[in-house]
């Protein structure tokens, strides 16, 4: 469905490129679970979504080939749904006809079926013993907790009715004031709550889990309509009704092509605020249109408001009803927060076809071009499924030397391969940082560079196959508290690296057969830390006589000073007489064999 206004556009197509030896992971095509809701008859159907998202979880989905997709019938659905649970989506497969997710909690009132942690609760619902107020992210209608990542929807209604009507379940939970806030407003059947006297806050949606994604889909409330909570998220095509704060939080966010719309009020009133941000992220709205709602009073609003003083918006290409929608400042201030200070920008805004009058605007936020604002440079090195207009695109798995079709199991993270890895390259695909000090054994290795960002990812993050026999080096930050339970077939070498930004890694070192499958895990923590790096090299064959650095098959002192040369890179050993000169056999040659040669020969000496 397109919402009015919308319609006019013509979204721009994402080209999907593929380059040598690198590739970008887009979903495939889908491969899980479909669950159902308000289909009877059908197996795998469930009464209610929640009663869905619960039997999703039981499923366990960890990747996109996992994926559990919930088809849902069209038709009104009133509960407060909350998902923990990654790679859900919700579906409408009959987008002519709505389906419409609601619930009526409203911060400063409280309800039977609140329980004493602000949640909806079944027990407390038929109890009705007691009253508590929602406490939870304003009361939302469905909450997406901080496990619910790579969420998608898709011709879904999320609604709060809070402030758009009184509902017979409203009134039978027993709705009354909480004295919590200063509003008075009491609730019944046929009472204007569309009014600014009724209006609290009220949240249609909360989002807190990463990578979510909506197309086509429609946000309504009043006040607080959606909360962006997370890192990232993008909507395409959607339409967000509100009038103060209606996209609010923070979060790094694209909004595309969507309509943003000021719901408004019975009586006048002062004008609306599309955002408020904080200041942990960033938030682009790109070919937009700003609209107000029919039959209702809508006065002049704001772009938004800086809920922290660093709040990061802009708006680009924004197409207004009509000029007078938005106030000549465009943007006002928040507590103590002054616009001016924020990070807020504006580009291209038009009216009716002509680009509107901005003089007016506050200092600095008006831009001389849209360098830098578009969705890509935004979301880095994370392509949304919607992007690409949901379609699935199957790319190739890339392949090296050691490394046979290299396969990452997430979307939207690129990989590479890269031959003869040394000092100086490069480490990861998403970050600038490079080697200050790399391990002489590692040296000509076959590196994967991995992103930096799926450090945050859990359970497996990409395969591949061995090529030829080969030793798979992982390095991991010293930072990470854990070691992830999949390297625990790995040696700890001792040898370290470090990179450009100060971190130091440990080596970790497993030999491969050829044909065999290696699995690269999760990262195991994602904070004060970054990712692991990979480098594969050729397996060093099995030693003979460990000592033995020239193969003549006794231990002496010509081999304590072949071990010597090659510490002080005057000589190069390879093959039998590297894997000897590992004298403690702990996969790396250096001063410790050393010296635990010389123990040797000076013990055979004494005896």
């Amino acid at each position: 469905m397109k919402h009015k206004f919308t319609a006019l556009l013509t979204a721009a197509s994402s080209a999907v490129s593929v380059m040598l030896g690198c590739i970008t992971a887009l979903p495939a095509a889908a491969a899980g679970t479909d669950l159902y809701v308000g289909y009877a008859g059908r197996s795998g159907n469930y009464s209610t979504v929640q009663a869905a998202v619960n039997a999703a979880a039981s499923l366990n989905p960890k990747s996109e080939q996992d994926r559990v997709t919930i088809h849902i019938a069209p038709g009104t659905y009133r509960e407060q749904i909350t998902a923990n649970t990654p790679y859900l989506s919700f579906v409408n497969d009959t987008p002519d006809q709505p389906v419409i997710l609601t619930w009526y909690y409203g911060i400063g009132y409280k309800y039977y079926s609140v329980d004493s942690s602000g949640v909806y609760n079944a027990d407390s619902a038929r109890a009705k013993n007691a009253k508590y107020e929602p406490t939870q992210r304003w009361g939302c209608s469905v909450r997406l907790r901080s496990n619910a990542d790579y969420f998608r929807a898709e011709n879904i209604t999320f609604e709060n009715s809070f402030n758009r009507y009184v509902t017979d379940e409203e009134i039978a939970d027993g709705v009354e004031v909480s004295g919590s806030q200063s509003i008075t407003f009491q609730r019944k059947k046929g009472a204007d709550v569309t009014s600014k006297a009724a209006t609290e806050r009220a949240a249609a949606l909360a989002i807190e889990g990463d990578y979510s994604e909506f197309k086509n889909c429609t946000f309504q409330s009043s006040q607080d309509t959606l909360f962006l909570g997370a890192a990232y998220g993008y909507f395409r095509d959607c339409l967000v009704e509100g009038n103060t704060d209606y996209i609010f939080g923070s979060g790094t966010y694209v909004f595309d092509t969507c309509e943003l719309r000021f719901k408004g009020y019975s009586s006048s009133a002062a004008g609306g605020y599309i955002t408020a941000n904080k200041d942990a992220g960033r938030t682009l709205f790109t070919n937009c249109n700003v609209t107000a709602a029919n039959g209702m009073t809508v006065n002049p609003g704001y772009f938004g408001r800086p809920w922290g003083a660093s709040a990061d918006i802009a708006f680009v290409n924004t197409r207004l009803q009509y000029e007078g929608i938005i106030n000549s400042a465009g943007w006002t201030k928040m507590s103590n927060n002054a616009p001016e200070n924020a990070k807020f920008k504006e580009y291209g805004t038009t009216a009716n076809g002509k680009a509107v009058n901005t003089s007016g605007r506050v200092r600095g936020t008006v831009q001389g071009s849209a360098n830098g604002l578009d969705a890509k440079t935004y979301l880095g090195s994370w392509t949304p499924f919607y992007m690409n207009g949901g379609t699935a695109v199957v790319i190739p798995a890339i392949s090296g030397t050691l490394v046979k079709d290299l396969t990452p199991i997430h979307a939207g993270y690129e990989w590479k391969i890269r031959e003869n890895t040394q000092n100086g390259d490069m480490i990861f695909t998403d970050r600038e940082f490079v080697y200050r000090s790399y391990p002489e054994l590692l040296k000509g290795g076959e590196a994967i560079l991995t992103p930096c960002d799926a450090k945050a990812l859990t359970g497996t993050l990409a395969e591949f196959e061995a090529a030829s026999d080969l030793t798979v080096s992982v390095l991991l930050d010293t930072r990470v508290e854990n070691v992830p339970a999949w390297l625990s077939g790995y040696a700890k070498t001792g040898v370290q690296a470090e990179t450009s930004n100060d971190v130091l890694y440990d080596v970790y070192q497993k030999n491969y057969a050829a044909g065999e499958t290696v699995t690269l895990g999760e990262n195991g923590q994602s904070s004060y830390c970054i990712n692991y790096a990979v480098i594969v090299t050729p397996a060093r064959p099995a030693a003979t006589l460990p000592g033995d650095a020239n193969c003549d098959g006794v231990l002496n002192a010509k081999d304590l000073t072949v071990c010597k040369q090659h510490l002080l890179h005057t000589r190069t050993l390879s093959g039998t007489a590297l894997a000897n000169a590992d004298t403690d056999q702990n996969g790396v040659v250096d001063g410790k064999d050393a010296q635990l040669l010389r123990d040797l020969l000076i013990g055979n000496q004494a005896g």
